[in-house]
């Protein structure tokens, strides 16, 4: 049992107390020395069978873990103190350790007053008292010369020249140690993650991710950068579906202006072979300029559309405030002069507080309308308009009681000039309104949802992000 908890427990870390705590309870005390032994001996029967560490001690990795998360700042000073510390403390030692040796040669000979060095004929070295009272008395035994062997003499510069040399190397040294520690602890690994973060943005490769997640300044780069990586791709993307979507809009356009072309080029050609013959009387001119300027008319009526979508796309919102209930009476109204126009019933129920919120007025009302009109197109005899709002998004749901969307139709309808199938029995238009809601749902902070009723008919549900201002 305690072989397969411990296996549960890898690479997790205990202290002492823990594992005391673990193995005799909460109130006991046990010796550091006979945990010591115990790990020891787990060490050696693990070493017989596998050359992994199994048991580690991380109290060094967890020091330098606390320092990674240290700000830069706080990180400088304390590698700084800290080899400062040292450096005082290992100069002070060498230099007291020199000036003992320096003084246990000198202090031998503390008797004279004014020495001097003088060579000896036989290589050795004679310290001589050079003050007044003793040039005239040579042979005073206690002015007498003091031999020092060239090992003391060289000791004793030696000593004299470490005092001032190993501070100054110790100093260096400590430089050299901090700035290679500052720089391993908390400058490499950011800047080899940034390094490579670049790297790969400017190969245009953006699926990757910055692995430094450390608490301090460069982490907050790291991140940041991470943020910017992810906007990105949140561009990169959509700008491929602005290049597909483009594409479907060309080859759309490409599909519709086939027809009014076609027939504007066949009666062309017909004029042209029958100019002048008997067969082309002047009601059958008149009748073929008919059908050339329908066709003219559709283009025109088709390059309008074009225009207005890219129009829309390249609008700019005009937010200003707005009391809900001023906001729905409006659109009460708006809905009833439809209703009259086709003949069919809207029925509207909102539920909106009284407060004043901000949006735009304009792109609202014209999503409204363009979700109505699409539900006018394929409704029986009834459309429900409910409008709503839980904060910060403001809903209208629009349900007719048609057939519904088919699977296709729920992926498409809102693509640039899709038509359904009844399109041939109503009323003509370009298929682009309910393009319209979702660009304009989209700029509004929105989306736009398509679905069916859970009886019958289609629902089209559009939220729009808007802001409070204050309630009255």
């Amino acid at each position: 049992m305690r072989r397969e908890g411990r296996t549960r427990r890898a690479g997790q870390v205990f202290d002492r107390e823990k594992i005391y705590e673990r193995i005799w309870g909460y109130d006991a005390e046990g010796s550091s020395d006979i945990l010591k032994e115990h790990i020891r001996r787990i060490r050696a029967k693990l070493a017989r069978v596998t050359d992994r560490e199994y048991i580690e001690m991380v109290w060094v990795r967890l020091q330098m873990g606390k320092l990674r998360d240290m700000t830069l700042r706080k990180t400088f000073y304390l590698i700084v103190s800290a080899t400062a510390g040292i450096v005082l403390l290992l100069s002070a030692v060498s230099v007291r350790a020199c000036s003992r040796i320096h003084d246990r040669i000198t202090l031998s000979h503390a008797f004279l007053m004014n020495a001097a060095v003088v060579e000896h004929g036989d290589g050795g070295y004679y310290i001589m008292d050079t003050g007044p009272e003793s040039m005239g008395d040579a042979e005073d035994a206690e002015n007498a010369p003091v031999e020092f062997t060239g090992r003391e003499l060289w000791l004793c510069r030696m000593t004299e020249a470490l005092m001032v040399v190993l501070p100054i190397f110790f100093s260096g040294l400590g430089i050299v140690c901090a700035g290679t520690c500052f720089y391993r602890v908390k400058l490499k690994e950011p800047l080899a993650a940034l390094k490579q973060g670049i790297s790969h943005i400017a190969e245009n490769d953006l699926d990757f991710t910055m692995g430094y997640e450390k608490r301090d300044e460069l982490g907050e780069l790291c991140r940041a950068f991470e943020t910017m990586r992810g906007e990105l791709v949140k561009n990169n993307r959509y700008m491929w579906g602005l290049v597909e979507e483009r594409k479907r809009i060309n080859a759309s356009i490409a599909h519709d202006l086939r027809t009014p072309i076609t027939v504007i080029k066949g009666y062309s050609e017909y004029l042209d072979r029958n100019a002048g013959k008997e067969n082309l009387t002047g009601e059958g001119t008149r009748e073929i300029a008919g059908y050339i300027n329908q066709a003219a008319v559709r283009l025109e009526e088709y390059a309008d559309s074009v225009r207005e979508v890219q129009a829309l796309e390249d609008m700019r919102l005009e937010y200003r405030e707005v009391f809900l209930g001023s906001f729905l009476e409006e659109m009460r109204a708006q809905l009833s002069v439809m209703a009259e126009q086709n003949g069919k019933e809207i029925c509207l129920c909102a539920n909106l507080p009284e407060r004043a919120v901000a949006l735009s007025a304009v792109a609202v009302f014209r999503i409204m309308e363009n979700i109505v009109d699409n539900a006018l197109r394929y409704c029986r005899e009834r459309i429900e308009v409910e409008i709503s709002f839980a904060a910060p998004f403001l809903t209208i749901a629009v349900t007719d009681d048609g057939k519904g969307f088919s699977e296709r139709e729920r992926r498409e309808a809102t693509d640039y000039f899709y038509k359904g199938k009844m399109e041939g029995r109503k009323k003509r238009h370009f298929g682009i309104g309910l393009t319209i809601c979702r660009i304009l749902a989209q700029k509004h902070g929105g989306a736009i949802l398509l679905d069916n009723a859970p009886e019958s008919g289609a629902r089209v549900t559009v939220k729009i992000k808007i802001q409070e201002s204050s309630p009255l």
